[in-house]
């Protein structure tokens, strides 16, 4: 679980943010993801209603790697942190 990681960033993006929040907060964050987690990662139905740590997990990647880069490029924050 993110958090509990001392190599965890803390940023605009968090891994409880779903996908189509974070894609509409930051469009870069499209190529970042489909680069980490394969072209095919966000064709998967329902992958962009999905939370970050739920698609890494389901693509068998670390959450932190993808924060990482996501947090250096996203500066803004999507208005919802999660499903609710």
């Amino acid at each position: 679980m993110a958090g509990n990681h001392d190599h965890d960033e803390i940023g605009a993006i968090t891994e409880k943010m779903v996908i189509r929040d974070i894609i509409n907060a930051c469009p870069q964050a499209e190529a970042i993801l489909r680069k980490h987690l394969g072209a095919a990662a966000l064709c998967i139905p329902g992958a962009w209603t999905e939370s970050l740590e739920f698609l890494a997990a389901m693509n068998d990647y670390h959450t932190h790697i993808i924060l990482k880069e996501l947090n250096q490029v996203c500066k803004v924050s999507p208005s919802k942190t999660g499903h609710f």
